[in-house]
């Protein structure tokens, strides 16, 4: 009884430690700054899909149909941040570069927020694809 209990434990915690971000996501919205101010985007007219494993990332973006962009590497969540760091993608100026977003899961939707130097970078809404 008492191995029962133990291996029941163990199950539970690992599943209560899942990382809730692996899966397939489909970009819903974005805020992005810009040297001008704020712009944002919001599918259809951007659509991108961004595939998450237990350590690494990809995504590809379209825009208004026409490929626009493509990356992935390696990741690592700590502290509730999701630490991105870029291995490839057609963006020269994110190779090698390391984003720590915060970030949020509330039921299918997956938030998160890029800051650096306290002002806003970035916030994107994802969904889970089913």
């Amino acid at each position: 009884m008492l191995k029962i209990f133990g291996i029941s434990s163990l199950l539970l915690a690992s599943f209560a430690n899942a990382n809730p971000l692996v899966g397939s996501w489909q970009f819903v919205e974005g805020k992005y700054a810009t040297k001008e101010g704020y712009v944002t985007a919001k599918a259809p007219e951007l659509t991108s899909v961004k595939l998450i494993t237990d350590t690494h990332f990809s995504y590809i973006t379209q825009k208004n149909g026409n490929f626009h962009y493509a990356g992935g590497g390696k990741y690592v969540l700590q502290d509730q941040q999701f630490i991105e760091t870029f291995s490839y993608g057609n963006v020269p100026s994110l190779q090698g570069k390391t984003m720590a977003f915060d970030y949020k899961v509330d039921g299918d939707l997956w938030h998160h927020t890029l800051y650096e130097n306290g002002k806003l970078v970035e916030a994107e809404i994802w969904q889970r694809i089913k």
